[in-house]
């Protein structure tokens, strides 16, 4: 009994380990491989739709009408085939890992051609 005692004290006068973050912790140091949200270069993408036909999750749609492609994050899993499969290499990873939000319209991103110029004729 004194040995439970003496043991439930102990744990009693313990410390706390949970760090608060964002607020006292800086931010991290990531690794130079790692995989934040997608993110696309507006001023070399051609909407050629090659992101959008390997994502196995379906994540990324492209919108020939307003010139964009939408990105959902709620449903990305950082596979990188999009990444891989970019002819131009406009789809990259960014650092940016911090997403949280309770609602679904936040998750979901365009991302607005800039450089119309580059997509082809027969693409639109």
């Amino acid at each position: 009994m004194k040995m439970f005692k003496k043991l439930l004290s102990l744990l009693l006068k313990r410390q706390d380990v949970t760090q608060m973050y964002p607020d006292k912790v800086p931010k991290p140091i990531l690794p130079k491989r790692t995989r934040g949200f997608i993110s696309v270069n507006t001023y070399k993408c051609v909407l050629c739709d090659v992101c959008s036909n390997v994502c196995p999750s379906q994540s990324i749609k492209i919108d020939k009408n307003n010139l964009a492609i939408k990105v959902n994050y709620a449903r990305c899993m950082s596979c990188g085939y999009c990444v891989n499969a970019c002819p131009e290499s406009a789809i990259l990873f960014s650092k940016e890992f911090e997403g949280a939000s309770r609602q679904e319209d936040n998750f979901i991103y365009p991302f607005n051609i800039i450089n119309v110029d580059n997509i082809k004729k027969d693409v639109l």
